[in-house]
């Protein structure tokens, strides 16, 4: 296991995480791939699965959840999923 602060936060806090030497490896892989240290890569990783957890997440979320309702014409009929996936059973 590799004990290395991995992450700085803005009030300069320090989180140590230990990784096993292959998921080490293939972050600094990672983080070479898109042109940055490996903080920067963790910082982008956590950022992006973590978030803040804020109201704003969830608000983002709904606002692409109606994006994407929005692709369907209105007055379109779709097919409920529980009978495609019984079609599908049939076969």
């Amino acid at each position: 296991m590799i004990g290395e602060p991995i992450m700085e936060a803005e009030m300069d806090d320090k989180l140590t995480v230990d990784l096993d030497r292959e998921t080490m490896e293939a972050l600094s892989r990672q983080a070479e791939a898109h042109g940055h240290g490996v903080d920067a890569e963790a910082r982008e990783i956590l950022k992006r699965n973590v978030g803040s957890g804020s109201s704003g997440d969830r608000q983002a979320i709904i606002a692409e959840f109606r994006r994407i309702r929005a692709m369907t014409p209105p007055g379109v009929k779709q097919t409920s999923s529980v009978q495609l996936i019984r079609e599908d059973r049939d076969r």
